[in-house]
């Protein structure tokens, strides 16, 4: 991906954190599955982990992105999910 677009990403991710619009980590994520809009799993994250979250959220839209962690200042986190829609629909313009 273009650093331009992970600029873009992450300027999205940063204004979702400051709004509380961002669910860490995939029990928090089942947790409040319903007001999910858009999962994102790093692109570091093993590929049992990564399939596993897509099995169970991937009725919604579902991403791998390189550099989430950086993206998000957490490097223990592997998945969020976005629960503002504008947000989520900027982000996924970006991703397709």
């Amino acid at each position: 991906m273009a650093n331009e677009n992970f600029d873009k990403i992450a300027s999205y991710i940063g204004l979702a954190q400051r709004a509380g619009a961002v669910l860490y980590g995939e029990d928090v994520i089942e947790e409040k599955f319903k007001s999910a809009k858009l999962v994102l799993v790093d692109a570091n994250a093993s590929e049992k982990y990564s399939a596993r979250v897509e099995k169970k959220f991937g009725v919604l839209p579902f991403f791998k992105l390189e550099g989430l962690r950086r993206a998000l200042h957490r490097d223990e986190v592997n998945a969020i999910a976005i629960t503002n829609e504008n947000l989520a629909n900027a982000i996924i313009d970006i991703l397709r």
